[in-house]
């Protein structure tokens, strides 16, 4: 019995002192927390604040972001033979001036200065909207060479610049069925010419029947919206065969072969195939049945 208590005693005091240490060891911990130096603890929150408030905060980010609304590096898409429109809108600042240069060229090309265009090119303008402060700069009859960087600096001290890429496209027609189309006699005729690669409607869209125009002829019918443009005839006969072209102001033109057949079946190439294979598949079948029953007479 003295003996089991001793033991008992002995655990009792390892126990306490292990729990002792461990309570140590956690005040300590939280001795170190507490006393943790508190101007370290919020410095990095303090400084940012001050960063944020000060007077001189515009120079701690990009001169872009406190001069410019438009987007640095951002792209424009036009097509060939169209307009062009780089924007660059500015924040509200007096007695500025606002030029565009071309970074392409070896040297850089200055384009324009405030409003004036400084080369002899006139397809070059400055779209000046005051109340929305954007100097854009507009490139008419667009060229394939126009394509590349261009740069909106204004003349603050130091100089302050955007730059603008334009991508050029060129637009294409297309029309369904092409390159030929077949239809019979009596039937109607309905070509639809779709723009691809196209950033702007087309003026206008020319038909041709061959080398004549045939928009305004009587009974032909066509009707366009942004990017597409369908010709109409009803009732067509094989007079309406020919070459059809679809010619858009500004995209490279499309053209289909329409093939007006007669009524009769023969005169459909579709027709004349299905029947050439179905005469095929019968004479199949009789030289299979010829070949069994010679197979019949001969094992018989």
């Amino acid at each position: 019995m003295k003996r089991f208590l001793s033991s008992f005693i002995v655990c009792l005091l390892v126990l306490f002192g292990v729990t002792g240490e461990l309570w140590t060891k956690k005040e300590d911990r939280f001795y170190d927390f507490a006393n943790f130096p508190k101007s370290r603890q919020g410095r990095s929150y303090v400084a940012r604040g001050k960063n944020y408030g000060s007077a001189n905060s515009l120079t701690r980010f990009s001169e872009q972001d406190g001069m410019f609304i438009t987007q640095n590096f951002s792209t424009v898409i036009a097509q060939m033979g169209g307009t062009a429109k780089l924007p660059c809108i500015i924040r509200k600042f007096n007695n500025i001036v606002v030029s565009w240069i071309r970074k392409n060229d070896s040297p850089p090309t200055i384009l324009t200065v405030g409003l004036g265009t400084y080369i002899a090119d006139e397809r070059f303008l400055v779209e000046h909207a005051r109340h929305l402060q954007n100097w854009g700069l507009v490139i008419k009859h667009v060229q394939i060479s126009d394509a590349g960087l261009y740069e909106c600096q204004v003349s603050t001290h130091p100089t302050t610049s955007i730059f603008i890429e334009l991508k050029v496209t060129e637009a294409v027609a297309e029309i369904s069925g092409a390159p030929d189309l077949h239809i019979r006699a009596g039937s109607r005729l309905r070509i639809v010419c779709r723009l691809r690669h196209s950033t702007e409607p087309p003026s206008y869209v020319f038909w041709y029947h061959d080398h004549r125009m045939i928009n305004h002829d009587v009974g032909v019918v066509v009707t366009a919206d942004r990017s597409t443009s369908i010709l109409l005839v009803e009732d067509v006969d094989p007079t309406f065969s020919g070459n059809y072209t679809c010619y858009p102001s500004n995209a490279t033109p499309a053209y289909v072969n329409v093939h007006v057949l007669n009524s009769t079946e023969e005169e459909n190439p579709a027709a004349m195939m299905h029947n050439n294979t179905n005469h095929h598949v019968a004479c199949y079948f009789l030289l299979l049945v010829f070949l069994f029953l010679h197979v019949l007479c001969f094992a018989s």
